[in-house]
């Protein structure tokens, strides 16, 4: 897992073992967090426009701390996934054993993920000089870009919502390579990121449609405050074997 290319907070690349585990194939939707809502097991969304609007039930959720998130995957028996397990499931071939920077490929592809507001909410040109390619001004319904799956056939791990993983994080300057982090600490088996109670952060991964950061790229990282909620922040669960 990690990047050579990426920013000092992928780096190093290393080798990682994990246990086998189930990853869901899509992030969760409204429909399916109204759920537990309803079941007075989850908090609402901080935003009720989108998850109250029929249109967008199978769109996934957002607006959902990580606190949201644990107390989903707590409800349906499942629990969020490591940022180890989050990227393998989206960056390694198991048929050819070799790390993807993305989980269709090695060559970026806004057609594979949803990326980009389309211009509506700005002019901004996508990298790879593209206006729009996605469709979608905002969120997309889930698994609407199956050739953007990864090896593994999950799907939406490159954009639509970051998506919350198990793992606090430690706040350093990404551009700074003088500070070490847990990267380049972490055990080499079933890492589970730093102690909690060290930090109010919580990280995420996979880009969304607010494409500026990463790009998808499955070694890029970002993280939130714990109980923060955004418009492009959801998730999916994990499940031990």
């Amino acid at each position: 897992m990690g990047s050579e290319v990426g920013l000092t907070d992928e780096q190093p690349a290393h080798i990682v073992v994990l246990d086998a585990f189930w990853i869901d194939q899509t992030e969760v939707t409204n429909a399916m967090y109204s759920e537990c809502v309803e079941a007075g097991k989850c908090n609402e969304p901080f935003d009720l426009a989108a998850y109250n609007d029929p249109q967008y039930s199978d769109h996934p959720v957002f607006y959902v701390s990580w606190s949201d998130a644990v107390a989903y995957c707590s409800w349906v028996d499942r629990r969020l996934p490591t940022e180890a397990e989050w990227e393998k499931a989206a960056s390694w071939n198991p048929s050819t054993n070799q790390k993807l920077v993305y989980p269709w490929g090695n060559d970026y592809d806004c057609a594979k993920g949803n990326f980009d507001d389309e211009t509506e909410l700005d002019a901004s040109l996508m990298h790879d000089g593209s206006l729009s390619c996605d469709g979608y001004a905002r969120t997309a319904p889930v698994g609407s870009f199956p050739a953007g799956a990864s090896p593994y056939g999950a799907l939406d791990l490159g954009g639509n919502v970051w998506e919350w993983v198990h793992d606090a994080f430690i706040e350093v300057d990404p551009f700074d390579a003088t500070i070490q982090n847990y990267y380049a600490m972490s055990p080499a088996v079933n890492p589970m990121g730093v102690d909690p109670a060290t930090s109010e952060y919580r990280s995420m991964r996979g880009g969304s449609w607010n494409w500026t950061f990463g790009f998808g790229r499955a070694a890029y990282r970002l993280w939130y405050g714990k109980d923060d909620r955004y418009d492009a922040v959801g998730f999916r669960c994990a499940l031990s074997d």
